[in-house]
């Protein structure tokens, strides 16, 4: 996929869809063959956890791309600053950027929450850079 293709993906889905795909993609879960909108694991199938809304399974995400080998720097988007003057971004937005190291290529996103800002920057990581 591209990042403009995950990024679409993204807007078109709801929360629970969102965290499903973030518990699939990044964090290495199954979907649940048996009840839809869950994830399985070990055996077990349950829902996803908040992924998208919640910062305490963002830091999940974060450390889950951590152990790939990825670093990553969390900002708001400020008057000075460069996404905003060029439109890439709006005053007070959050953002979350994953360096691949191994690549050098930074992969940026500004979005109103931090929770999705940092989920939705993993999932383009992955799923554009073949880091899965």
């Amino acid at each position: 996929m591209t990042r403009d293709e995950v990024i679409a993906k993204w807007d078109w889905m709801n929360r629970q869809e969102r965290n499903i795909w973030v518990a699939i993609k990044v964090m290495g879960k199954k979907k649940s063959p048996i009840n839809y909108g869950w994830i399985s694991s070990e055996g077990y199938d349950y829902y996803p956890k908040n992924y998208s809304t919640d910062m305490g399974a963002a830091w999940e995400v974060i450390r889950k791309m951590k152990s790939k080998g990825l670093s990553f720097t969390l900002g708001e988007a400020s008057e000075k600053s460069g996404s905003v003057i060029l439109g890439e971004a709006n005053l007070g937005e959050q953002m979350c950027n994953f360096h691949i190291v191994a690549k050098n290529i930074f992969i940026h996103v500004f979005r109103e929450t931090m929770p999705e800002a940092i989920c939705l920057a993993a999932l383009i990581a992955v799923l554009t850079q073949g880091e899965e």
